[in-house]
């Protein structure tokens, strides 16, 4: 190695060089966390106008879990809609003064509730006319029967 001029030769003591990755690593982190949280602050306070209050479309979901379709009444832009739900589909509500239509010799047993747990029961079978029974905004699960209710199990 003595051919080697000592300007090329490497030192005795190399030095190394040392990059702070906590600082870029924390950037990649934060930048993306901050802009998230920037765009969920604009799409609730500029988002959709909606009656719940909130920038989700719909207040709640009703679920017939029968087998005899429903008919539902859903206040979308202040104005009644009346959708037919057959058994085993969703639907989204838009307000809080949603209704199920229960008829004339029929029973209609709703959960509701913020989890789909209080538990009650619509009997039409001895009236003559039917009636609207609301939906809150935590939606509900159905269940009509045409004749008697069943027995509670």
């Amino acid at each position: 190695m003595s051919d080697l001029n000592p300007s090329v030769a490497p030192a005795s003591d190399p030095q190394t060089v040392r990059r702070d990755l906590r600082v870029s690593s924390a950037t990649v982190f934060a930048v993306p966390l901050l802009a998230l949280a920037g765009i969920l602050v604009v799409a609730w306070t500029a988002g959709v106008e909606d009656t719940c209050g909130g920038p989700v479309p719909g207040c709640s979901s009703l679920r017939n879990a029968g087998d005899i379709p429903v008919t539902v009444r859903a206040v979308i832009d202040k104005s009644d809609t009346e959708t037919l739900v057959e058994g085993g589909e969703r639907v989204l509500l838009g307000d809080w003064r949603n209704g199920v239509r229960v008829d004339h010799e029929q029973c209609l047993v709703v959960e509701g509730g913020p989890f789909w747990d209080a538990l009650t029961v619509i009997d039409r079978t001895t009236e003559t006319t039917g009636v609207w029974h609301p939906v809150d905004d935590w939606g509900a699960r159905l269940h009509l029967h045409d004749g008697a209710c069943p027995e509670p199990s």
